[in-house]
C-alpha cells in the first residue's frame, strides 16, 4: 500500500534451505567410538518398564528443579514502598469463588498422520522458512491441494465470507489492531492515526477491497483494582467522542469507497457486543466475536484463504476458551488480573508493562528448561504450589512489590457487587483447566504463544495466510504447514503511544499469473 503510514519494503528471499538430519540409526549423543562398541543385552520387559519409570522419574525432577529456578531467577518485581492494603481490602460485596476439585487432562491432539505427508520434490523441508524482509510473496498455486474444511476447534468460532475479486482492482485486504481507544495507552496518538487513515481513504478508492479491525480497538480492562468497571452503554457513549477520528473514517471508507468493513473481538474488548459495534460505526460493519475466514475468489481455479484472529485465544494467559465450560473466574482469563493490577500500579509505561510481564516471564522460563525436558515441563507446572509461584511472580511484577503476600486478601471489584480476592487467582488451576479442554501439549504451545510464539497453530492452518494481533510487536514470515503448503503469516503490531512503531497488515491477493504480495506497513512512532 505504498507508504501510507510510513515506510514499507519489498525484496526477493531466498528459502533457508533444510537443514541436514542424522541418520545411519546412531545415537547422537554419543561419539562414533561409543556407538560402534554399543552391545546388545538380554532384558527382561518388566526391567525395560523399570529403567524406563526411574528415567521419565529423574527428568520430571530434573525438570521441577529448573523451573524452580527460574522462577526464583524471573522475579519481575522491584522493591517499591505502596500503600495498597485499605484501598484494596475495604471493598464491599459479594466475594466470587470456585471449586474445580476434579479436573481431568484431555487427551493430546494427534498430528503423526498430518505431518507425515510427503513435501514436493525440491522443496524446503524446514517447517520454517527464513525472510527477512517487511514484504514477502503469497503463492498463487499451493503444493498439495485438498478439500478445505473450516476450522472446527475450542480456540476458533469461524465467522467466513466470501470476497469475489475477479475483474477488479480493489483487491487489497487492510488489517490494523491494538488501537486500545478510550484508555491511557492511546494517549497521543490521535493525529498519526488520522493521518493514516487519510492516506488509507485515498488509496482505498481504487485498491481497497476490505478493512478489517483485528482486536483490542476498544479499551475495557485497565480499571483499577478497586474501580467499578462501568456498563457497555456509559463506555459506548464515550468511545462515541473519544474515538472519533476512527468512527468517521470507517463512515468514509463504507460511504465513498465501497469498503467492506470487518470488527474482530480481542481480549481488551472482549465483552463487546454485536450491538455496540452497530451502534459505534453503524449497520455496515459486520461484527466477527472470534475468527473470520475470507475465501477469495480470484478468477483462478484455486479459492485463496486468509485467516485472522486477534490471537489471545492461543494464549494461556489470555483465553476466554474455558468459558463455554464455565470455568473461567468470573468470565475472564487471568490476564484481565493482571492489566488491571498494572493499572492500579499507575504505570506510565502500562500499556508495555502488561506484554513485557508476560513475555518475560513465561519466555524466561522457556529459555531456561532444557529441550530434553521440554516433556515434563507442563507435568511440573500442573503442581499447585508450582503454579501458586508462577502466577505470583506474574502480580509481583504487575503490582511493583517485592513479596505478593500481604496483598492475598486484596480485592478486585468485577461489579458493583462482586469482587474476587487475590488469593483466588492464585489457587486457581489455569494450566490444569486449559489441559482439560485441549490436552498437555496444546497447553505446552499456549504458553509459547504468550511469548508471541504462534508456530505450532499456524502450522495447523490450511488458509494460506494467517493474520493475528494481540503481541503488540509487528511480525512476518512463512511456514510449511502440516500438509506441506507454505502459510504465511503476519502480526499487524499496534498503535500504542509507548510503541516503537505502529503498523498495519496488508494482502495484495494472488491473480490469475501472479503471486500476491503481504506487506507490512509501519512508521516511527516519534
Amino acid at each position: 500500500m505504498g507508504n501510507s503510514c510510513g515506510k514499507s519494503a519489498s525484496v526477493e528471499f531466498v528459502g533457508t534451505p533444510a537443514s541436514e538430519r542424522g541418520g545411519g540409526g546412531k545415537d547422537p549423543r554419543l561419539t562414533d567410538d561409543d556407538n560402534n562398541n554399543i552391545q546388545p543385552v538380554d532384558v527382561s520387559q518388566s526391567q525395560l518398564r523399570a529403567t524406563a519409570e526411574e528415567s521419565n522419574n529423574n527428568t520430571h525432577q530434573q525438570c521441577l528443579e529448573y523451573v524452580k529456578a527460574a522462577l526464583d531467577k524471573q522475579k519481575v518485581g522491584e522493591s517499591v514502598v505502596r500503600n495498597y492494603s485499605h484501598s484494596l481490602l475495604d471493598i464491599p460485596g459479594e466475594e466470587l469463588t470456585f471449586n474445580f476439585d476434579h479436573v481431568v487432562i484431555a487427551e493430546d491432539r494427534d498430528e503423526v498422520d498430518a505431518m507425515v505427508l510427503p513435501l514436493e520434490v525440491g522443496d524446503d523441508e524446514e517447517d520454517e522458512i527464513d525472510i527477512d524482509t517487511r514484504s514477502t510473496t503469497w503463492v498463487r498455486r499451493r503444493s498439495k491441494e485438498f478439500e478445505y474444511a473450516l476450522p472446527n476447534d475450542k480456540y476458533s468460532k469461524v465467522t467466513q465470507e466470501v470476497l469475489h475479486l475477479e475483474n477488479t482492482k480493489k483487491r487489497k485486504i487492510v488489517a490494523m489492531s491494538d488501537l486500545h481507544l478510550g484508555g491511557s495507552w492511546s494517549e497521543g496518538m490521535d493525529w498519526k492515526l488520522e493521518k493514516y487513515l487519510d492516506n488509507l481513504i485515498q488509496i482505498a478508492k481504487e485498491e481497497v477491497a476490505c478493512f478489517v479491525m483485528l482486536g483490542d480497538i476498544f479499551e475495557m480492562w485497565l480499571e483499577k483494582f478497586a474501580e467499578v468497571p462501568p456498563d457497555n452503554a456509559a463506555r459506548v457513549q464515550a468511545w462515541k467522542e473519544s474515538a472519533s477520528v476512527l468512527i468517521n473514517a470507517i463512515d468514509k471508507l463504507i460511504s465513498e469507497c465501497d469498503v467492506k468493513v470487518f470488527y474482530v473481538r480481542g481480549n481488551h474488548d472482549r465483552e463487546i457486543t454485536e450491538q455496540d459495534v452497530k451502534t459505534i460505526f453503524g449497520e455496515k460493519v459486520s461484527f466477527v466475536p472470534c475468527t473470520l475466514i475470507l475465501r477469495l475468489k480470484t478468477g483462478s481455479e484455486t479459492e485463496h484463504r486468509v485467516r485472522l484472529a486477534h490471537g489471545h485465544e492461543w494464549d494461556v494467559f489470555n483465553s476466554y476458551m474455558l468459558q463455554d465450560s464455565n470455568k473461567l473466574i468470573p468470565n475472564r482469563p487471568i490476564g484481565y488480573y493482571i492489566a488491571r493490577a498494572v493499572s492500579t500500579a499507575e504505570r506510565h509505561d502500562s500499556g508495555s508493562e502488561v506484554e513485557d510481564l508476560l513475555i518475560g516471564l513465561a519466555g524466561g522460563l522457556l529459555s531456561m528448561i532444557p529441550k530434553a525436558l521440554e516433556d515434563d515441563l507442563i507435568d511440573v507446572l500442573l503442581r499447585p504450589e508450582v503454579h501458586r509461584k508462577l502466577i505470583g511472580r506474574l502480580f509481583e511484577g504487575a503490582f511493583e512489590v517485592e513479596d505478593i503476600d500481604f496483598l492475598l486478601q486484596a480485592k478486585c471489584r468485577v461489579s458493583e457487587n462482586e469482587y474476587v480476592r487475590l488469593q483466588s487467582l492464585l489457587e486457581y488451576p489455569l494450566f490444569r483447566l486449559c489441559g482439560s479442554e485441549v490436552g498437555k501439549q496444546d497447553v505446552f504451545h499456549m504458553i509459547k504463544a504468550a511469548t508471541g510464539d504462534y508456530k505450532k497453530f499456524i502450522r495447523r492452518s490450511d488458509e494460506d495466510v494467517v493474520v493475528l494481533a494481540h503481541t503488540h510487536r509487528w511480525d512476518l514470515r512463512k511456514y510449511r504447514n502440516y500438509k506441506g503448503n507454505q502459510v504465511v503469516y503476519a502480526n499487524t503490531g499496534c498503535w500504542t503511544c509507548n510503541a516503537e512503531e505502529f503498523s498495519s497488515v496488508v494482502l495484495d491477493p494472488p491473480t490469475v499469473d501472479k503471486d500476491g504480495l503481504v506487506t507490512i506497513d509501519y512508521g516511527k512512532n516519534e
